[in-house]
């Protein structure tokens, strides 16, 4: 079972620097809204796509993470902590298993066979993606992001 986990051994460095910055934000920061979505949304998003791709997706189960009124930043924390259960549960051979990707109304598809191993790099490669654009937003509303 090791041997799933090494795949993604650095699945978390994003998290290393990002967490550490989001806890220092002032409640101002994490709403700033001079870009269209702030940080508050971002991560919101981030932990929702990510409980919707490897537990509705990936695993057919139900949401793992989502509660009302619940801290954006404990959803994210949160929602790692069931994704790497799962990835520590898993062996070799689910990787390969293909998995059912519905139909998005922009017409998205996987640009790769949706296999268990494609739904987990697309899962941190998303996170990646808007760990970036957080900086991004940090900048536009004045303020430093995040040290990548």
């Amino acid at each position: 079972m090791e041997e799933v986990v090494f795949i993604f051994t650095y699945r978390n460095d994003v998290r290393k620097i990002l967490i550490p910055y989001l806890k220092k934000l002032t409640p101002q920061q994490w709403e700033a809204n001079t870009y269209h979505n702030t940080i508050s949304w971002v991560i919101e998003h981030m932990a929702q796509t990510e409980d919707y791709w490897v537990f509705q997706i990936g695993l057919g189960e139900e949401s793992r993470i989502i509660e009302e009124n619940q801290n954006p930043l404990e959803q994210y924390l949160r929602i790692r902590e069931k994704t790497d259960q799962v990835l520590h549960s898993l062996e070799a051979k689910d990787l390969n298993r293909l998995v059912v990707v519905p139909d998005f109304s922009d017409g998205w598809k996987p640009p790769s066979e949706p296999t268990m191993r494609w739904l987990f790099h697309h899962v941190y490669s998303h996170e990646v993606y808007h760990a970036g654009q957080i900086g991004v937003i940090a900048r536009l509303n004045g303020f430093d992001g995040p040290l990548f």
